[in-house]
Order: structure tokens, then C-alpha cells, then sequence
């Protein structure tokens, strides 16, 4: 008997893809990928150059979206799904949408704040299931009378991803990896952790000031010892979760009632967390094994309990939750329960 399949789009800078790629194939699903990339498809040098210079961006993403429909409805057509699962699906137009439905179940996970990505505002009229990755957005549905469904991120815990490391020597005080660029409040916390702790080993690890927005202020910029102003890869966020004693998860202002990926990725690495609270998040760990709070006072009261104390155990506790109910195994699984009720 051929096995069910499942065609996945999502954009191509998603390691997320990954992590859902593998659920589905572990759930006996035969996987199809077909990712773009952002802000349009493909983002090669000429239409980068392109897009910089366009007059009118929404424009020129508007007409680049027509132009790559074809893409993804060959790839449906050469490969026959049963399911498509899409993660964000800003490429795609509400036609296209549509024509995937008329043959195979839909199903839409935004990994981003719809109120952030405008193009998709109005997918969840044209899928069977349209999943949320905060509360906030799920009320934001319901106030026009459509249901969207809360699905929170996850966690892809495996040998080439997040897990805990042996031996690995614990030489960074305080770590946080993320986008500061983009995030105002994450700046400000990070310079409060940075003047209240000047004599600990803290490592910021994420673009702070892009060398594409202003190549003198990256050049420039302050605690080269502190800030990379450099992304790495997930490989990489794993050894350096696992040699802090203790990780920062400072969510970016869309976040109201959810997770970030780091709520869970930096459990699966076994490392200790220290986590802006909001009530998705106090609901996953009743056992305290997250440390949260709700202002830099208490940020910085939980940093110095961690530091003066061992947290292994409450690090493996975390740990023990996320594997057994977060990874992209359990989101994977809920989704198909509710596509084949």
C-alpha cells in the first residue's frame, strides 16, 4: 500500500522545515519540500539589487508572488499530495490556495504574528485549518467570526539539533541568542543584563547592527567582547546553549499569549532558562523549572540566584517537558488529528 504523502512550503530560511520534514516522515508520510525565499522568490543578486531600488516594494513583491505561482502548482501536480502543509505561505496567492484544496486537505501554521505578514491575513478562508503560534492571534480571527487554532512552536530535538552535549566545559555566564535589530525591548533588556552583571562573561549572539543598513555603525559598534552582530547556525546555538550557565529568552514585542522556538529549543539543548513571562508561557512550566519574570529587576534577581546556585536539575526538568510534549513530533501529530477527523 503507497504511503499517504504530504507536500511542505516554507520559506527556505526556516531550519524549522527541518524539524516538521522529519515528523512527517516518522508519522509514515512520504514528504515533498518545495521552500521559497523572502522578501521575494527567489532572493538571487539581481532581484535583490531589484527590490532595493523598486519605487514601490508591495509592488514589486506583488507581481514576483503572480510570477511564482506556476512553481508551486507544478509541484502539486507532479507529486499528488494528500496534505499540503504550508508554514507562513506568503508567496502564495489566495488562487493557488484553492486549487490545492480542491484535490488535498490544507493546513496553514504561521510561525510569525499575522498582523506582521499582511499577505496572509486572508489565507485562513482558503484552508481547512489554519493554525496560529500565539493566542493573540487566534482572538484576533475570532473578533471576525473565523476560527483560527492555537498551535504553539516547537522544539527539533535530534543529533543534528538541540539536545545536550557531554563534556562541554560551562564558560559563558550569561547568554542570549536572538534578532536585536529588529527588537527595541530585547535591546534594552541586554543593556540592563549588561550594566547590572559588568563582571560576568556575557555573550550576545544575533545581528544588532546589519552591515546592510549602515556599515560604519557596525564598524563601529560598542563591546565587540559582548556582541557578534552575526546569526549562526542551529548546530551552533546548541553548543553555545549548552555552554551558558544561564540563557536569556527575551520575546519581540508581537508576542502576547505564546512561545518562541527559544522557549523550547533552549530546553531541548538542556541548558537553564530565563524567560519573559506572559500566561501561554507560565502554563508550561508549573514546576518552576523556567525561571520567569516580568521586569528587569526580576530578570536580574533570577540571573543572580543562577549564578550562586546549581540549576542542572531544574535544566533537566525543562528539558524532560519539552521532549515528552513539544517537539515537532507532537505538532505534527495534533495537526493530522484534526485533518482526518
Amino acid at each position: 500500500m503507497p504511503l499517504p504523502r504530504v507536500l511542505i512550503i516554507a520559506p527556505a530560511f526556516f531550519h524549522f522545515g527541518f524539524g516538521v520534514t522529519h515528523a512527517f516522515s516518522q508519522a509514515g508520510y512520504q514528504v515533498c519540500v518545495c521552500t521559497y525565499d523572502t522578501p521575494v522568490d527567489p532572493y538571487d543578486l539581481r532581484r535583490k539589487i531589484a527590490f532595493k531600488l523598486a519605487r514601490n516594494k508591495e509592488d514589486y513583491r506583488r507581481r514576483n508572488r503572480l510570477a511564482r505561482q506556476r512553481r508551486f502548482t507544478d509541484c502539486f501536480d507532479d507529486f499528488h499530495p494528500d496534505i499540503v502543509f504550508i508554514m507562513n505561505g506568503e508567496i502564495l496567492l489566495p488562487e493557488t490556495l484553492d486549487y490545492f484544496r480542491s484535490k488535498a486537505r490544507v493546513a496553514l501554521w504561521c510561525f510569525d504574528s499575522v498582523k506582521h505578514i499582511p499577505a496572509i491575513e486572508g489565507h485562513i478562508d482558503h484552508v481547512d485549518r489554519f493554525y496560529c503560534y500565539d493566542r493573540g492571534d487566534v482572538e484576533h480571527y475570532a473578533a471576525q467570526g473565523k476560527t483560527a487554532f492555537f498551535l504553539p512552536q516547537a522544539a527539533y530535538m535530534g543529533p543534528d539539533f538541540y539536545r545536550p552535549l557531554e563534556g562541554v566545559r560551562k564558560d559563558i555566564d550569561i547568554l542570549f541568542v536572538g534578532d536585536l535589530y529588529h527588537s527595541k525591548r530585547r535591546q534594552q533588556y541586554i543593556r540592563g543584563v549588561i550594566e547590572a552583571f559588568p563582571d560576568k562573561k556575557i555573550k550576545v549572539v544575533g545581528i544588532y547592527k546589519p552591515w546592510y543598513k549602515n556599515p560604519l555603525k557596525a564598524l563601529l559598534r560598542e563591546r565587540r567582547d559582548i556582541y557578534t552582530n552575526c546569526n549562526v547556525a542551529p548546530e551552533q546555538v546548541n553548543r553555545l546553549y549548552n555552554r551558558a550557565r544561564v540563557v536569556l529568552n527575551i520575546h519581540n514585542e508581537q508576542q502576547s499569549d505564546g512561545a518562541n522556538p527559544k522557549v523550547f529549543e533552549i530546553c531541548a539543548a538542556g541548558a537553564y532558562q530565563l524567560c519573559d513571562a506572559n500566561p501561554y508561557i507560565r502554563s508550561l512550566f508549573p514546576d518552576g523549572s523556567v525561571g520567569l519574570y516580568d521586569s528587569q529587576e526580576q530578570l536580574h534577581s533570577l540571573i543572580r540566584q543562577a549564578l550562586e546556585g546549581d540549576m542542572s536539575e531544574k535544566a533537566a526538568a525543562a528539558h524532560s517537558i519539552v521532549a515528552q510534549r513539544h517537539t515537532f513530533g507532537n505538532r505534527v501529530e495534533s495537526v493530522l488529528k484534526d485533518l482526518n477527523n
